[in-house]
């Protein structure tokens, strides 16, 4: 029993060391009893409730932010708001970005025989980041002025990848088998990725240069963005693809992606591992476009106005602003152009988790997990591939303690916790709600509220939620707690 508890400590452990900004993921899936969701988490899960499952379609969607509406919102006194923006600067860290991620399970199953298991499953999956650039919100509250008073030449505004967005469908299949006399359950998922679309702004870049006589300031600026689609792209617009170049591997971007997992039990203790999305990412090599400036590399001057070319006879001629503004405009129009392949990646995560049976109606359990984001992996020869601020390059991690209560064996109840550090403060309240009930032998339903920064909503960094229902077929021996 000794060894069984330093083991369990070892675990807990990783609670102390959680270090990543919000990353929204369904945590309260994977210490469930009986849901088989908690099979896409590790492959080696299995409802232990059930002999055949089919998932029925679901949906959900997370969100994660680097700011609460209170890091930058006060109230002052009973009526006043105040808006802090150094409040907003001081909250933020080196990785703002905007997460929303839409993720939908269209149709899936599975069934045992005996010790082994089989499943198979269809998704959609959306992941949109928009980073906030700290580099403007800076200089247009400081200007060109460090924070000693002295004038600073360059002033970035913008640099590296400010917004990226990939969706794909995915069909997964997959199995496992349980070795009865050690206690050990392993199990794998392979699976074929189909590109749906992908927008990214991997180079983008705008300086504000003042001269040294401090009588011209000059913005330079430049932009890309590419776009990649299941549908063709043209200067026209897009246009809605053929069924059969959307599941026409020749014709798609695809990619391949594998899961592994294992679980160990030892008596009333559950120790897991798995590693989901091991893959080399998307391969975009159909319908790719880049959109760059149409005059190239764009240089804006502004040396002043002459007065009296503006204001004559008491009436505001402002031709000659309007004539310069529209020049810079017309610079920063996009050309289009038909480019190389390139390949992105999706997140590779990592579970780790354990968990404690008290009896047949409680169970503890803890969860770490993290995510690893490369973003963009290469491109072909005809663009130039700098590896370097401008690819993101991520790696988020959170630790999640749950309690599970079979209530009346038809309804499970899972209360949990993320501890989280965001870059400044740790955030050790971030709870969650997961019920599963089974009304009906062969009905069962879903809702997640999981990873909820906050239950005050002007403190709320992250939440996600999640809806569904699944068809249960027969009682099977048990082979997993899970």
């Amino acid at each position: 029993m000794k060894k069984h508890i330093v083991l369990f400590a070892a675990i807990l452990a990783c609670v102390g060391i959680a270090n990543a900004q919000y990353n929204e993921t369904n945590n309260l899936y994977y210490n469930a009893f009986r849901m088989p969701q908690s099979n896409q988490l590790n492959p080696a899960f299995m409802p232990n409730k059930t002999s055949v499952y089919v998932m029925l379609p679901d949906a959900g969607i997370r969100f994660g932010s680097p700011l609460a509406i209170n890091d930058f919102v006060h109230n002052q006194g009973d009526t006043m708001t105040v808006i802090s923006i150094n409040d907003m600067l001081g909250a933020l860290n080196n990785d703002n970005r905007f997460r929303i991620g839409i993720e939908a399970n269209i149709l899936g199953f599975g069934f045992k025989v005996h010790h082994t298991f089989f499943n198979f499953n269809t998704r959609i999956v959306s992941n949109v980041n928009v980073g906030l650039p700290i580099g403007t919100i800076n200089a247009l509250l400081h200007g060109n002025v460090d924070e000693n008073g002295n004038a600073i030449k360059e002033v970035t505004f913008m640099d590296g990848s400010l917004f990226n967005a990939q969706g794909y469908a995915e069909i997964s299949i997959g199995g496992g088998h349980y070795f009865e006399p050690i206690g050990l359950t392993v199990g794998a998922h392979a699976k074929l990725l189909y590109g749906l679309f992908n927008a990214q702004t991997d180079n983008t870049r705008a300086v504000l240069v003042t001269e040294d006589n401090y009588d011209k300031l000059k913005v330079d600026m430049y932009y890309q963005l590419q776009l990649a689609s299941a549908a063709p792209l043209d200067t026209a617009g897009i246009h809605m693809p053929q069924i059969n170049d959307l599941f026409n591997i020749g014709k798609a971007n695809t990619g391949v992606a594998f899961d592994l997992g294992a679980k160990y039990d030892l008596g009333p203790f559950s120790f897991s591992l798995a590693i989901n999305d091991l893959s080399a990412g998307i391969h975009w090599k159909h319908n790719v476009m880049s959109y760059t400036p149409e005059g190239g590399h764009v240089t804006a001057e502004f040396a002043g106005y002459n007065a009296g070319t503006i204001v004559n006879a008491g009436q505001v001629n402002n031709d000659s602003i309007t004539a310069y503004w529209q020049e810079v405009v017309d610079n920063l129009t996009p050309a289009a152009d038909s480019v190389g392949d390139y390949w992105y990646s999706i997140p590779t995560k990592i579970n780790l988790g354990a968990s404690y049976n008290f009896a047949k109606m409680l169970r503890a359990g803890i969860l770490f997990h993290g995510q690893f984001d490369r973003g963009l992996l290469s491109k072909s020869n005809k663009y130039e591939l700098d590896l370097g601020d401008g690819v993101a390059n991520t790696f988020r991690f959170n630790t999640t303690l749950t309690v599970g209560v079979n209530l009346f064996n038809w309804a499970e109840l899972t209360l949990g916790s993320s501890i989280v550090y965001d870059g400044n403060k740790i955030q050790p309240f971030n709870p969650g709600m997961n019920l599963v009930i089974t009304p009906a032998t062969a009905v069962q339903l879903y809702l997640t509220a999981d990873y909820i920064s906050s239950i005050y909503l002007v403190e709320a960094k992250a939440f996600n939620v999640r809806f569904g229902m699944n068809v249960l077929i027969g009682g099977g021996s048990k082979i997993s707690q899970n």
